[in-house]
């Protein structure tokens, strides 16, 4: 999850992108840049973090009254000054700079390099600079025609995008377009600006108009035309009431419930990202005998998923605790291991890749940091496409480890020759199925204001198991209160005896369509016949439980659907008893020692 901004008006462009990057670098830090038309195009940009690449650059040096800047989270090409945005043409006229995954670029770069197109970069971004660059060929040099030539570019490109786009040719005109990733336009006095949230122009104007998917706007002559599908779209602006730290968190109290409501917008980019390296990883998956998923806490309930979810398959996948392979991974050449580790850094989760290497064993990564170690030491490593995640409690990438191992399960059924149809259909739904949950936030909000007691224990059976493990974890790391999350078949193997009214059950109910439903509610019922208070997160009102409505999925999604609404559980209790949410006491947000 990149950021982005655009600037047209009277004022020097580079002050007011330098100013609206160095607000936008929350959402990226490897790299950044701008590109700046003072009669020709300018384009500095450099590994690193804003100020210091700006001083070394001299981005405030740079005169000009249009242009686009870039911060970069890294999802295709390594952190490099060649990858860092903005990303030019052959003519290097004109500038993009992208936050999204164009999901089909390597079949468009393909095309145009054998139109004679040179690329400078390993980015999916700069092919949107060469198809505009294309599409201009055929058309005569004036700026409704330059127009027309990025319209004709954004219909063949595939994916998630927000892009600012300027050419020097057209110095007048900046355009925006926006396809399931965020992009806003910004309107002050004689000036208008584009941004990836309202934070990157709020120091600069307060009236703006969130644009929608398909929305291209064009800025030019002091004024903007909004068009959607060919047809000119009005859009009221709205007044904007935060200050820019509030805006850098979307008006929000903490990173953590932005980081929350946002798994609606970052699945998107998973279900896209890595399609190449899922199939390769397929591949091997089919080809080996033993396959460990490792990782540690939040991502060591993913691996659980991978277990369960292939086991449907009839493919034994064993998910172990990364500190403790070593002691009991059997590990030789006819095994894979892949490690989940949102940083790329967890020292146990390195250390048993590097062992399963030494072993010879085939090794891959779900990671969320491109250019981190865990990209680097694997056979295949997996980019998750969460963006950056400034909360210690993991939230959004746990859901997109989850988006990555489900579609890895639906490449390995096709592999079998299943009819993975239903599964394939249910990804664009995901969002939407979340979505719902999030809408329920102020009746969840009561719920955990409502919760008395010191002790927790999450159950759930089947796959949802992990969502226990996950629920009671989220909890207890931000509340400081005693949560535990188990198999609800557990129970009664010594824990019921602690069961009474000042011990509180989080029951994760799954679908009816599950083979465990009618189990997890004589579990229920057990608990309830020892005088404790059960909160249910269940798709059905259950009597005698305090319910938390998640919509009724395929079991295999329910795990992905269901965690924003013990997130949000487990926040809402933490903000009550006023911890410090973002950062919780004894917590990091990377575990790099042993």
């Amino acid at each position: 999850m990149c950021g982005i901004i655009g600037y047209i008006g009277n004022k020097k462009a580079s002050e007011i992108l330098y100013k609206g990057l160095k607000r936008l670098e929350y959402r990226g830090y490897d790299s950044c840049g701008i590109g700046v038309i003072n009669k020709k195009l300018i384009i500095k940009k450099d590994v690193g973090k804003v100020e210091d690449v700006a001083k070394k650059e001299k981005f405030l040096e740079v005169e000009g009254n249009i242009g686009c800047g870039h911060v970069r989270w890294a999802t295709h090409g390594k952190v490099s000054k060649e990858n860092a945005h903005p990303h030019s043409d052959c003519s290097e006229k004109i500038a993009v700079v992208h936050n999204g995954i164009i999901s089909n670029y390597k079949e468009l770069k393909e095309e145009l390099i054998r139109k004679g197109h040179i690329f400078k970069s390993e980015t999916d971004t700069e092919v949107v600079a060469h198809l505009i660059e294309e599409e201009l060929k055929n058309l005569d040099r004036n700026g409704e025609n330059y127009i027309t030539a990025v319209k004709n570019a954004l219909k063949k490109i595939s994916g998630t995008y927000a892009l600012v786009i300027i050419n020097e040719d057209y110095p007048n005109i900046l355009i925006g377009a926006r396809n399931e990733s965020p992009l806003i336009l910004g309107i002050g006095e004689n000036e208008y600006f584009l941004g990836s949230d309202i934070s990157a122009f709020l120091d600069f104007t307060n009236k703006a108009v969130p644009l929608e998917d398909g929305d291209v706007v064009v800025i030019k002559n002091n004024s903007y035309v909004i068009e959607n599908n060919n047809k000119i779209i009005k859009r009221k602006p709205i007044t904007i009431s935060w200050s820019p730290e509030e805006a850098e968190k979307s008006g929000y109290e903490h990173f953590m419930l932005k980081e929350i409501i946002e798994q609606k917008d970052t699945l998107k980019i998973s279900a896209k990202i890595s399609s190449e390296e899922i199939n390769e990883l397929v591949k091997i998956i089919d080809k080996v005998d033993k396959i460990y998923f490792v990782g540690a806490g939040t991502s060591l309930h993913a691996s659980i998923y991978a277990e369960y979810l292939f086991a449907k398959l009839g493919k034994l996948v064993v998910a172990v605790d990364s500190s403790e392979f070593l002691n009991k991974g059997v590990v030789d050449d006819n095994t894979l291991v892949v490690g989940i580790t949102q940083s790329g850094e967890t020292y146990d989760t390195l250390k048993a890749l590097k062992y399963a290497k030494e072993k010879g064993a085939k090794t891959a990564s779900i990671v969320n940091v491109l250019g981190s170690t865990a990209t680097r030491i694997v056979d295949i490593p997996i980019l998750m496409g969460a963006g950056l995640e400034v909360a210690v409690c993991a939230t959004k990438t746990f859901t997109s480890q989850l988006m990555i191992i489900y579609r890895l399960f639906i490449k390995y059924g096709e592999l079998l020759g299943r009819d993975m149809e239903i599964y394939k259909k249910e990804i664009e739904n995901i969002p939407k199925y979340i979505e719902d949950v999030l809408n329920k936030r102020e009746d969840i909000k009561v719920i955990a204001e409502s919760l008395k007691a010191n002790n927790y224990i999450f159950i759930s059976k089947g796959i949802n198991i992990l969502s226990a493990l996950e629920g009671a974890l989220k909890f207890k790391e931000i509340t400081y209160l005693h949560a535990e999350g188990m198999s609800a078949g557990m129970l009664k193997h010594g824990t019921i005896s602690l069961i009474d009214e000042n011990f509180d059950t989080i029951a994760i109910v799954p679908p009816k369509s599950s083979n465990v439903y009618n189990s997890i509610l004589s579990n229920i019922e057990e608990v309830k016949a020892r005088n404790g208070r059960v909160i249910a997160i269940s798709p059905y009102n259950l009597e005698n439980t305090d319910n938390i409505i998640v919509p009724e999925v395929l079991e295999e999604i329910s795990p992905i659907v269901y965690a924003p609404a013990y997130q949000l559980l487990a926040y809402y209790k933490a903000v009550q008893l006023g911890r410090d949410v973002d950062k919780p006491r004894g917590l990091a947000k990377s575990v790099t020692v042993e």
